[in-house]
């Protein structure tokens, strides 16, 4: 079973059809989406192609992050924000 996208449900309390508190459970049980709205940053390589640095904990699916996982990923996005910039895509 696939995860309801947070545009739908926005819509759907918008609409009347859910309510906040069936939202909120739904939230709980994790049946939807987060919402993607990261901004993309780049770096330009030597050559003048921009490349997107990434930041994985590889086996990490489905663990909870602990306090120094955390702690390190607030840290590497102060130096994204540092050394990156966006870039236009069109």
């Amino acid at each position: 079973m696939g995860k309801i996208s947070k545009e739908n449900t926005d819509k759907l309390v918008k609409s009347g059809v859910l309510s906040k508190k069936a939202l909120a459970e739904m939230e709980k049980l994790n049946v939807v989406a987060k919402d993607r709205t990261k901004i993309k940053r780049f770096m330009k390589t030597a050559d003048g192609k921009f490349v997107e640095p990434s930041l994985y904990f590889r086996g990490a699916k489905g663990c909870k992050p602990s306090k120094k996982m955390e702690e390190f990923t607030a840290e590497y996005q102060k130096l994204l924000d540092k050394y990156t910039t966006t870039k236009n895509t069109k």
